[in-house]
């Protein structure tokens, strides 16, 4: 009797070997592509923390400059004509330049602001000028800093340049480019809700308010 020689049985890989190469290549794959995620998304965070960072700082040095006018003295309730500006952001803004205008016309002085609206500058009464003035050409203004650029008591001038002037207060129109610390820049416009943000402060107008 004879017996046919049987096939060895198939060869298996001995215990703690290497998958074969195509299982080994999928495995490199997928750490490859995971690495590469992992990289992408700390990437992200990273660009995404960082444009928080300067919004933040931003927003702690942000200027907000404000236009008005009144008729009675913040210091004493005394009657007086004043044209302020204020800044009520959190961070310094300065002032690149300021335009006032009356009526549509730009004005230099409160000498040519008075002859436009009311008829001409009052004489002084003795040593004592009619008008107050500060400077706000070039200035830096602090945070909530409020400045009465212009100011006309009732007690210097005559009852009708007083209030001559307190009707003309709303047609004067003030314009100002500003900037923070940062050299993110604003044009204010009296007209306008809100100080539109600008890339940079646009030319200087040719008539410049100089008080």
């Amino acid at each position: 009797m004879t017996t046919e020689p049987t096939a060895p049985p198939p060869a298996t890989a001995p215990p703690g070997n290497p998958p074969p190469a195509p299982a080994r290549g999928r495995f490199e794959l997928v750490v490859g592509a995971s690495a590469i995620m992992l990289s992408v998304v700390s990437l992200f965070v990273a660009i995404s923390a960082n444009r928080t960072q300067e919004r933040m700082l931003a927003a702690s040095v942000w200027p907000s400059m404000i236009f008005g006018s009144s008729n009675i003295s913040r210091d004493d309730g005394s009657p007086e004509i004043a044209l302020d500006l204020l800044n009520r952001g959190t961070g310094p803004a300065r002032i690149r330049w300021v335009e006032l205008a009356h009526r549509g016309k730009p004005m230099a002085t409160a000498g040519d602001l008075l002859q436009a609206c009311c008829g001409g500058m009052p004489e002084s009464r003795g040593d004592v000028h009619p008008i107050i003035g500060s400077g706000i050409q070039r200035r830096v203004f602090g945070a909530e800093e409020w400045v009465s650029f212009l100011r006309m008591p009732l007690a210097r001038v005559p009852q009708e340049t007083f209030d001559a002037f307190d009707r003309e207060r709303h047609q004067v129109r003030l314009r100002a480019c500003y900037c923070s610390v940062l050299d993110d820049c604003w044009l204010l416009d009296s007209e306008l809700e809100e100080p539109r943000a600008v890339s940079a402060c646009p030319a200087a107008p040719r008539v410049l308010w100089r008080g």
